[in-house]
């Protein structure tokens, strides 16, 4: 499955510990697997890494931006507090954050509830009393999950976002911890690799296992293979002259979550054919299913009351997105060959009520 979610009641440091090196993150109160993502007007697979702590050496270049911080501010281990001054500076952060984003911090970290079943420590970064940088992290019985770091952006060049995690990384160390997870990176140069220049990685592969990056494949990855086939559909369309317009979907996680999942769309990189009298048609690739499908879609009625986070400035600036919810009509085909497909585009084109994309 490529999206998956759970909620637990309880949860004991082992177990988290399980879930972590299954490929798990933590997200507010839940816990959920997400192999693809819409965001910077493409869509990546995530690939999850981890850097072992048990003969983890500080670089030379990373001792030396510590010992620069240490000797200018001060530094502050507890457990996870969202005071005002820490929403303060979320709330300053929030411009910088990719996909859908929580209004708070206190909504980031515990969803409404007063407590997660989750050890979430944080560490603070003072100059004076100003509070200039805080990250949080998960604590599991031999694992520990890096989750937010957030700081002063007039403090830009003292580097505090890599700082904090090198905190964690220490305080990880002392506390005897084995694994150290800084979330993930994706399948193509981003905005997130500076996560491996932590030190030697590990990442999580398609098969289930933990391996060295140098092994890394990016053309393994579910998103290559969508982006592939998606390409190739595009091609044959525009080689038989058939309007299109690709978009991107970034709520097609909701349509792998139940009670959802019976109805709306799925797929993350749907190609728009035009509209009927049934709605818009749609022809989308299944990395799952290895084919095709075609089929109408409909703005989702209830889309506003499903959706409680906000979307960052990206989804509703760039017209790569489609920026509704979408439920599923009839299915023309499913998980079909490219030409069958076309075919099938040929015959639905030559209805009466056929509209091109705008």
């Amino acid at each position: 499955m490529l999206v998956q979610t759970h909620y637990p009641q309880k949860l004991s440091r082992v177990r988290y510990d399980q879930y972590l090196a299954s490929g798990w993150f933590r997200g507010a109160v839940m816990l959920y697997k997400m192999d693809l993502l819409c965001i910077d007007d493409e869509l990546f697979s995530v690939v999850n890494i981890r850097v072992k702590l048990n003969d983890f050496l500080l670089r030379k270049s990373q001792r030396k931006l510590l010992r620069r911080v240490d000797g200018r501010f001060r530094t502050v281990f507890g457990e996870a507090n969202p005071t005002q001054d820490k929403e303060t500076l979320y709330a300053a952060h929030k411009h910088r954050f990719k996909g859908f984003i929580h209004a708070t911090l206190k909504e980031y970290l515990k969803a409404g509830f007063e407590t997660t079943v989750f050890d979430t420590r944080e560490v603070c970064i003072y100059d004076g009393d100003q509070l200039i940088a805080v990250s949080y992290f998960d604590m599991g019985e031999k694992s520990m999950a890096s989750l937010l770091g957030l700081y002063d952006e007039r403090y830009s060049e003292w580097s505090l976002g890599k700082v904090t995690m090198l905190k964690e990384i220490e305080f990880g160390i002392e506390n005897e911890r084995e694994w150290y997870y800084p979330g993930y990176i994706l399948d193509k140069d981003s905005s997130f690799d500076y996560k491996l220049d932590l030190g030697d990685t590990e990442f999580y592969t398609p098969e289930n296992c933990w391996t060295g990056f140098s092994n890394y494949q990016p053309n393994k990855t579910h998103a290559h293979e969508i982006r592939h086939h998606t390409e190739k559909l595009c091609e044959k369309l525009t080689e038989l002259r058939i309007p299109h317009k690709p978009w991107l979907y970034p709520y097609f996680s909701l349509g792998h979550i139940g009670p959802w999942n019976g109805y709306l769309m799925r797929e993350p990189a749907p190609i728009e054919l035009g509209h009927d009298l049934e709605g818009m048609i749609v022809a989308t690739y299944s990395s799952v299913e290895r084919g095709y499908s075609l089929f109408h879609i409909n703005p989702c009625p209830d889309g506003s009351q499903l959706l409680n986070l906000e979307a960052s400035d990206e989804f509703s600036n760039s017209t790569a997105y489609l920026n509704h919810l979408y439920q599923t009509g009839d299915f023309i085909l499913l998980h079909g060959t490219l030409e069958i497909l076309i075919d099938l585009i040929k015959v639905w084109k030559s209805n009466p009520h056929y509209l091109p994309p705008s």
